[in-house]
């Protein structure tokens, strides 16, 4: 059974990522390029809706504040995929090179237990990332492409929908996942993290954060068994607000366990606000409510309004013709006209009557080319009241 968090943590990231891969394909929510649009449940935004696209723009900047603001570092340690794969990918790396293998580039160089250096377990190692890889290249095309259409792309189907440049920019994307998952994995965290970056702005000690019991200091058996246990390789007793915690409770489970020994409670414990560990978890919520950015809330609540105002206000889109119903209407167009150019002209000329005549000869052209057309009664009806138009007119004339 896996201790304490770590159980909890894994169902959230595997759920998260299940949950990128499976909203794109299964049509909840997907990119046109070719009508700039979104599709949302089969709903068409064009990307021309102000409401929809302000809204949306809107939540994707105030979001990510107001975690910062409340709930600190969980998405890092809870949910990003990012985190997930490296932690994974660090487990394999154990596992395969040594307990102390270290291969990334923010580490401090090659280290790989001589006893595991063998190039079979190299290839092992580098046959799963890359399996990894090919499997996560996919889903940033599920949001531009139908379930069908990428599978063409990655089975090189003769009936292939997509582009030979689409298929490079896939084994593109899975040189870059690999290489990311291989050596890079907590770099991109420290150094290329948009999300850390407004992390580091904003995230105050009100935000959900680990603390140390300083007050049993003398039970602590300073063995850093917290601090190995790290994932960020912090000291975990001495966590400040600008430093790379994730909120991921390793540390917490870590002293648990070892606490639980001595028939004693861990030391860590995640904490809100700083009123300490008597008060309740409505107390520290409250707490937090007290200090909340409600400016920012504000602006929150009215991109999600514009969002569903923009998704309720959006005209359906029209009909698409199929491009051989176009060709036959144009051919027909061009018949007609030939057929009515007298009365066409006569119209042209400024006579009323000659108008009438030509909307009666182009209506009536129109039932002998398509009979069937769910168009033939309005036709009828156009030949009629135009023959009776020109028949009023030529009597006023006369």
């Amino acid at each position: 059974m896996l201790p304490g968090f770590r159980w909890k943590r894994r169902v959230t990231q595997i759920g998260m990522l299940l949950l990128l891969g499976t909203i794109p394909a299964l049509g909840l929510f997907r990119i046109d390029l070719v009508t700039a649009s979104f599709y949302i449940l089969d709903h068409q935004i064009w990307w021309s809706n102000f409401f929809f696209v302000f809204g949306l723009a809107v939540i994707f900047a105030t979001a990510p504040i107001l975690t910062y603001m409340t709930i600190g570092s969980v998405w890092c340690g809870w949910a990003c995929p990012q985190n997930l794969l490296s932690e994974w990918a660090n487990f394999l790396t154990y596992k395969l090179l040594g307990k102390r293998a270290d291969v990334s580039v923010d580490g401090e160089g090659m280290n790989v237990a001589a006893t595991k250096n063998k190039i079979v377990n190299w290839l092992l190692l580098g046959a799963m990332f890359m399996g990894a890889a090919l499997v996560l290249a996919l889903i940033p095309f599920f949001f531009f492409y139908t379930p069908g259409e990428v599978w063409s792309m990655v089975s090189f189907s003769s009936g292939a929908k997509l582009s030979k440049f689409m298929q490079r920019l896939y084994f593109f994307a899975v040189f870059l996942i690999f290489i990311d998952i291989a050596v890079v994995r907590y770099f991109m965290c420290d150094y290329a993290c948009l999300y850390r970056i407004g992390q580091r702005m904003f995230k105050t000690r009100d935000a959900l954060h680990v603390t140390y019991d300083a007050s049993r200091s003398s039970s602590c058996a300073k063995c850093n068994y917290c601090a190995t246990t790290c994932i960020t390789s912090i000291q975990p007793t001495k966590i400040e607000t600008y430093d790379s915690c994730i909120d991921c409770g390793e540390c917490i489970d870590a002293c648990n366990r070892l606490q639980a020994k001595s028939g004693l409670s861990g030391l860590l414990r995640f904490e809100v606000g700083e009123k300490g560990s008597d008060t309740t978890w409505l107390e520290k919520l409250s707490e937090v409510a007290s200090r909340f950015n409600w400016l920012v809330g504000g602006f929150f609540l009215l991109g999600c309004v514009m969002l569903v105002w923009g998704i309720m206000t959006q005209q359906p889109p029209l009909v698409q013709i199929p491009l051989a119903e176009q060709q036959r209407m144009q051919q027909t167009g061009r018949v007609c006209n030939l057929q009515c150019a007298q009365q066409q002209q006569s119209c042209k000329n400024g006579s009323l009557e000659g108008c009438s005549r030509a909307a009666a000869c182009k209506c009536e052209c129109f039932l002998q080319q398509d009979p069937e057309s769910p168009s033939s009664k309005e036709w009828r009806q156009c030949v009629q009241s135009s023959n009776a138009s020109a028949e009023i007119l030529k009597l006023k004339n006369q």
